[in-house]
């Protein structure tokens, strides 16, 4: 027999982690938002790899939205993203501070605290 094609693999693949998360749906407890918003209330903590340590940061809260939105330029855009949520955690952030840390170690702790953030382009393509 031949080997299985990607296609069968990555369908493979969907499948049993298709099957993983109905397992842990069946054993998840229902939570009421009461509950929710109390584990809010606390920091998690996120390993930066770049910089071999953690940091503590709260999630982004959905009234945070509109803040965010309004922001067009990228730069500003990440660090206003960072003061809501490490500056939550940690009086120590400013943005003064922030502006002094180089890029790339924005953007990895940006991607670490799950925001994906470091797909930003630097540049916008311009037409000709």
């Amino acid at each position: 027999m031949s080997e299985k094609s990607e296609g069968m693999k990555e369908i493979d693949k969907r499948v049993q982690e298709d099957l993983k998360l109905r397992i842990e749906a069946e054993k998840a407890k229902v939570k009421t938002l009461a509950e929710i918003l109390s584990e809010e209330d606390k920091p998690q903590e996120v390993f930066i790899a770049d910089l071999g340590c953690k940091i503590k940061a709260f999630d982004l809260k959905f009234g945070d939205f509109p803040q965010l939105a309004a922001e067009k330029d990228p730069f500003k855009l990440a660090v206003k993203t960072l003061m809501l949520t490490w500056g939550r955690a940690d009086s120590s952030v400013t943005e003064q501070d922030l502006a002094r840390l180089g890029l790339v170690k924005c953007m990895r702790i940006l991607e670490a605290l799950g925001l994906g953030m470091g797909k930003i382009p630097l540049f916008k393509p311009t037409q000709t």
